[in-house]
């Protein structure tokens, strides 16, 4: 018969009666009843929810017994045993109300369920072995059912904590493991012009599962293509990076007992011109599993960013205003100054979309990003379009924005182009009455 605790309270009582009476007046054997001496319990113990992998092997998993008490020192045997169908409808499915079904068991192992504990032993693993495949099959036959594997530690002749004597593993579901890159969000990369020049980076790539037992080789390439699907639906104007520019190592291994690795890419950024670049570079191949869609790709986007251009002698036009206060002029965009600003007109009815400021810089210039900062505290103009002109009636559509919500300046790249003149055009805004304001505007790129 197995052996159980319910109350350790009186265990911890009796501790605390010890320390506050003279060691001579007690003796420590006769305070501590030996069921106290060895308790024996799980580590990990209560419902816990599994994913099975498909490698074609077993899925492992190890639990600990913990030998503790008064003499952890003292010798113990210990079994994990596997709650029959009967008693898992009794303690579980029947109080719950749910159809839990006992893996069968062709689908499980447990190995070193018994164990002998020797004086210096302070705990003894039981690994479950699961077959994937048989858990499968044991699902497609009741897919109504909530398969699981309940586990109890017991003694013939030792104490367990009844609160921690039992866990219960219950299959959520079984997916093939995948070869994948660890990041697959696309964050631009800031550099400056003039003082870029070679830097790398490095691409984390990863099994999903831990690679116990495989050697992996997969094989990457650049995909040009994704740039302009990336540029239409993100109205961006990244064009491809020059393989003359780039270096990278086309295959790479995760050999067994490596399950992240990072690729590293060499990018020769000295002899750049302003501008946002892309590479795309895709996991095209692997010799085992298979890249998991949607994360077999990274995108490394950069920009070097233009000399912030001298706007003394600008001017600027906008195709409304209202000046009121002092601010509010086409003008006040350009004077360095983050409390005025241009505002659309809005006295005496609202100017519709869209709205336009024209700067003239006088010169021409390469230009190849704009930054906006909308009127402090006010989140005016969401969205529109960058044009370039040489004469300043023939233009040239080069980007496009859209506003975040912050006081922030914001910067966007454009295509670069040369020319004297910048369009800046607001075709949406987020303010009910199609306003749109600016604090200031920056033009960045390159002097002729």
């Amino acid at each position: 018969m197995r052996k159980t605790i319910y109350l350790l309270s009186m265990f911890t009582g009796c501790l605390a009666c010890l320390g506050a009476c003279d060691s001579s007046e007690y003796e420590f054997d006769n305070m501590i009843p030996d069921i106290y001496n060895k308790i024996l319990y799980l580590q990990t113990n209560g419902k816990q929810e599994l994913t099975l992998y498909d490698t074609g092997e077993r899925n492992r998993f190890s639990y600990s017994v913990i030998k503790s008490g008064s003499e952890p020192k003292s010798t113990a045997t210990a079994d994990v045993n596997v709650l029959t169908q009967e008693e898992l409808d009794e303690q579980y499915g029947q109080l719950e109300g749910v159809n839990y079904k006992l893996l069968t068991t062709n689908a499980y192992s447990l190995e070193n369920a018994h164990m002998d504990f020797a004086s210096g032993d302070m705990y003894k693993t039981v690994t479950v072995a699961v077959d994937p495949d048989a858990v499968k099959a044991d699902m497609e036959a009741d897919p109504d059912a909530v398969w699981v594997l309940p586990l109890y530690v017991s003694s013939e002749a030792d104490s367990i904590n009844a609160d921690r004597n039992s866990v219960f593993l219950q299959f959520t579901e079984i997916i093939a493991p995948s070869v994948q890159f660890s990041n697959t969000s696309v964050n631009v990369i800031e550099k400056q012009y003039g003082l870029v020049e070679t830097f790398t980076q490095e691409v984390p790539f990863k099994l999903d599962v831990e690679n116990t037992s495989w050697d992996i080789t997969c094989d990457f390439a650049v995909d040009a293509s994704y740039v302009d699907t990336y540029n239409e639906s993100h109205d961006t104007s990244f064009k491809l990076l020059d393989a003359n520019y780039y270096s990278f190592n086309g295959q790479m291994a995760l050999p067994q007992g490596t399950t992240e690795t990072s690729l590293v890419i060499t990018v020769e950024g000295g002899s750049l011109e302003p501008g946002d670049y892309m590479l795309p570079i895709r996991m095209v191949d692997t010799s085992l599993f298979t890249p998991t869609e949607g994360k077999d790709l990274y995108t490394l986007a950069f920009r070097i960013v233009g000399t912030q251009l001298d706007r003394t002698g600008w001017s600027v036009t906008a195709n409304s205003e209202t000046v009121s206060g002092g601010t509010g002029g086409a003008s006040d965009v350009l004077d360095d100054d983050v409390n005025t600003y241009w505002h659309s007109k809005w006295n005496n009815g609202y100017a519709p979309l869209p709205h336009e400021l024209t700067i003239d810089t006088k010169t021409t210039h390469k230009f190849t990003q704009v930054a906006l900062q909308r009127r402090l505290g006010y989140n005016y103009a969401r969205a529109g379009y960058f044009y370039i002109s040489n004469d300043g009636s023939s233009w040239t559509q080069v980007g496009a924005f859209t506003m975040e919500n912050t006081d922030a300046t914001q910067m966007f790249s454009v295509t670069p182009t040369e020319g004297r003149y910048v369009k800046i055009q607001v075709t949406e805004s987020a303010n009910e009455n199609d306003c749109a304001a600016f604090a200031e505007i920056y033009l960045y790129g390159i002097s002729e």
